[in-house]
């Protein structure tokens, strides 16, 4: 029996587990594999206790060139600390233990070249499936998994026009825009800005359309539209506050990391909501709920996402019936306290 020293240990293997419990390799592979073969209950009881005296580990990758399942899934998001993904990964973790599955979690920080680092590794290891939401909505990595059989799941951000058809779970971007300033029009708001994210990212930008076509709809001219966008921060959302023309009455805030910075600038400005100027702000972070007026917020639906997410990859591996192509979410309005009437002359009701 090989001896393991804290310095370099050798990998214990399925011979040495077969040499300490007296019998041959194939018994052991019996016992460890899924196969049915009638073996008696002492032979097999004595390979366990050697393989867990010796602490073997079965070589899923082995096993995996066989053709048979590793039970390793990976999830690849673009923002890691934001709580969109990681309440959807809380979900996905869990549909996927239930399932017998573990889950890798990565994170590509809107990189590229790191996202495209990950998805080879995370191939190399032979993971069963895969659900990715890519940076910047782009397909070349996705198309890694593609080309290796991997079976996998976009998530939030469609791809290009003319990527190979796939599975994907999103919410309505558009509407959460949409619904934002609807909200605020309905108060009586017409001098309504948007202060958000200066992206590429097709489905972040489609935010302000949302917002652009609410105020066409309810007759706000064009020259009336207030659009400012920044980098992805709390500076920004300081800097973009700063810039607010002050007639403006009401503001939608796109993405709640800046949203932080557009508040702080307002508590320190002095600036009350809802009494000098009405927020809605899409997404509902953690720390909404210690704020006092509190706010009302688009809330997009993420744990119904991270549920279906990980369905949609379950039923590509065989796990669970149906053929789940497209699921795109809708957004609901969560009332808060910071929405108030307006005449439209510069008096709140």
């Amino acid at each position: 029996m090989r001896q393991r020293d804290k310095g370099n240990a050798p990998v214990v293997t399925i011979k040495d587990v077969a040499k300490l419990a007296g019998t041959s390799i194939a018994t052991v592979s019996y016992v460890f594999s899924d196969r049915e073969r009638p073996l008696r209950p002492e032979l097999r009881e004595k390979v366990l206790q050697a393989a867990a005296e010796l602490g073997y580990v079965k070589n899923a990758a082995a096993s995996s060139l066989k053709g048979k399942k590793r039970g390793i899934l990976a999830v690849v998001v673009a923002q890691f600390g934001n709580t969109f993904f990681t309440r959807m990964c809380v979900e996905i973790v869990s549909i996927a233990r239930q399932a017998g599955y573990v889950v890798t979690l990565c994170n590509s920080d809107e990189d590229l070249e790191q996202e495209r680092l990950i998805l080879e590794r995370l191939i190399a290891q032979r993971i069963d499936g895969c659900i990715i939401c890519p940076a910047f909505s782009r397909s070349d990595n996705v198309e890694l998994l593609r080309q290796h059989h991997v079976p996998y799941v976009i998530l939030e951000r469609s791809l290009e026009i003319g990527a190979p058809t796939y599975s994907f779970v999103g919410h309505d971007n558009f509407q959460s825009g949409y619904l934002a300033a609807t909200t605020l029009l309905a108060a009586g708001h017409r001098r309504i800005a948007f202060l958000g994210w200066n992206t590429p990212i097709p489905n972040v930008r489609e935010r302000v359309d949302g917002y652009k076509t609410a105020m066409w709809e309810w007759g706000v001219a064009e020259d009336q539209l207030c659009v400012l966008l920044d980098e992805l921060s709390m500076e920004a959302g300081w800097r973009m506050a700063a810039q607010l023309p002050p007639a403006m009455s009401a503001v939608v805030l796109g993405h709640h990391e800046s949203a932080k910075g557009v508040l702080q600038y307002f508590q320190e400005k002095g600036v009350i909501w809802p009494d000098d100027i009405s927020v809605v702000l899409i997404g509902t972070p953690e720390w909404t709920q210690m704020l006092r007026p509190s706010l009302t917020c688009v809330q997009r639906p993420e744990q119904e996402m991270g549920r279906t997410a990980a369905m949609a990859l379950l039923e590509q591996l065989g796990e669970t019936p149906g053929t789940l192509r497209e699921h795109m979410f809708p957004c609901v309005l969560q009332h808060g306290q910071s929405v108030r009437e307006y005449d439209g002359e510069g008096n709140f009701l």
